[in-house]
């Protein structure tokens, strides 16, 4: 992890004299044991010495570790990417043919008007606008769960926050800088693009990419086809056109007209099944504009309703797996809901943007860093066996728990053990009574090591 660290820094590589593998350890830490950075570093941090460069002010840990999260230069993205890539590398996901690429995007609701990037956003879940950080997330989902690979914040034109003149960017070609003008110039369906490009780039691979009606478009379909992958997405109820064969040929017909026509096909895959499904083999036309020769696409589309619906309860899935059954794609759209499951642990206990500032470069930092945290934690359950991730979780937690406090009663000992070597420095010298000393420092660091949770 440290080696990683060290290679996602800009230009100007100078750090507080502080050692990497403390402020990493430190910035990953935190969310396990206090609800802020502040808390953390004023009851639990003994482990950040806080000497700066020759010449300068000494920090407080809290300073240390904030200009850190602070800096323009540092490439969290990169960072956040080769961890997952080292965790795929030494551990096993599941077949390649099971794994999927999956999109999401999510809202953290973020108080107060001067929080850059912030912008307004409708929440589909609450059914209202709510302003805050939107970030859309890209991972790799398996048999053995999920792991974070790309995310990007979004900022709607909607009452979007940018950065005062007075404190811009000192380097507009800095990753936090570039980072915003992403988040302010691109759209989701644009980042989705760019995501599964560059995770393809970087070598990470999986048989499908699905994601819900938000991203289900001709643009990311043909995306899929381009990159080699098959989609498969959840796709809206509007007006557009499917092309299907009919006795006089091909006919066009939206979602909704397709599935008022052939609705009676829906039927349970077995006595058991929750949901009734039909499969259609259908063409879209991936061409956008109007006055272009069009560019038909064979794709298949499930329509699925719950098993007792008889009311407008459907939805509709496409598929570029021709060879796909209607259950084969329903088991791998369910791969989706790991996602979910994610974004709930990061808002819940991975510190996802709980940094207590509005600069945008401390967001950029933070939702790299959750998702870090994420993937070291699921790397320790992978290797556990049979521990959930929520038990791996709490157990981790736990020990660094006991860590820090042990650390908290070492400096007690400490201050114990220099108070009765004192009486002894008229007789062995200061020199010997320092030595003595930085022996017992460093026997104590030894026995209390994260011997769970690496960070080398």
């Amino acid at each position: 992890m440290v080696n990683i660290f060290s290679q996602c820094f800009g230009k100007d590589r100078r750090l507080d004299a502080t050692p990497l593998g403390a402020i990493l350890c430190a910035l990953l830490c935190w969310p396990f044991l206090k609800g802020s950075i502040h808390c953390f570093c004023a009851e639990l941090c003994q482990f950040i010495p806080c000497g700066n460069r020759e010449g300068e002010k000494s920090n407080r840990p809290e300073d240390v570790l904030y200009n850190v999260l602070g800096r323009e230069d540092i490439n969290w993205c990169k960072q956040a990417m080769m961890t997952s890539r080292s965790v795929l590398k030494q551990n096993d996901l599941g077949p390649e043919s099971k794994r999927a690429f999956v999109a999401d995007d999510s809202i953290k609701v973020r108080r107060g008007r001067k929080v850059e990037g912030a912008s307004k956003h409708w929440d589909h879940t609450e059914q209202r606008t709510i302003f805050g950080q939107q970030v859309v997330e890209f991972g790799l989902a398996g048999e053995m769960g999920f792991l974070p690979l790309d995310r990007q914040i979004y900022m709607s034109s909607e009452a979007a926050v940018e950065k005062p003149e007075d404190k811009g960017f000192r380097d507009e070609r800095s990753a936090a800088a570039r980072d915003m003008a992403r988040a302010r110039d691109e759209d989701k369906q644009s980042m989705f693009r760019r995501m599964l490009k560059r995770c393809l780039r970087v070598g990470f691979k999986a048989k499908y990419v699905i994601a819900d009606a938000w991203f289900g478009s001709k643009e990311n379909v043909e995306a899929a086809i381009e990159a080699g992958v098959e989609a498969v997405f959840q796709m809206k109820r509007g007006k557009l056109k499917y092309q299907v064969s009919e006795k006089g040929g091909k006919v066009s017909y939206n979602a909704k007209q397709l599935y008022e026509k052939h609705r009676r096909k829906l039927k349970r895959a077995n006595r058991k099944a929750r949901y009734k499904t039909f499969r259609l083999r259908a063409w879209l036309n991936l061409e956008k504009k109007a006055n272009k020769p069009e560019r038909w696409q064979e794709v298949v589309l499930v329509f699925s309703a719950p098993a007792d619906s008889t009311g407008e309860n459907w939805v509709v899935f496409l598929t570029t797996d021709l060879e796909a059954t209607a259950e084969k794609v329903l088991e791998i759209y369910a791969l989706r809901w790991s996602i979910e499951v994610y974004f709930k642990e990061v808002k819940q206990n991975f510190g996802f943007l709980a940094e207590q500032s509005g600069r945008y470069q401390f967001s950029y930092a933070s939702v790299h860093l959750a998702a870090i945290r994420y993937a070291l934690i699921f790397e320790t359950m992978l290797r556990s066996g049979g521990l959930s991730y929520g038990e791996v979780r709490d157990k981790q937690s736990g020990r660094l728990t006991i860590l820090s406090y042990a650390g908290l009663m070492w400096q007690l000992f400490r201050g114990l053990i220099e108070g009765a070597l004192d009486q002894l420095s008229s007789i062995l010298g200061d020199e010997v009574i320092e030595k003595v000393v930085d022996a017992i420092d460093c026997r104590a660091s030894e026995e209390m090591t994260f011997s769970d949770v690496e960070f080398k």
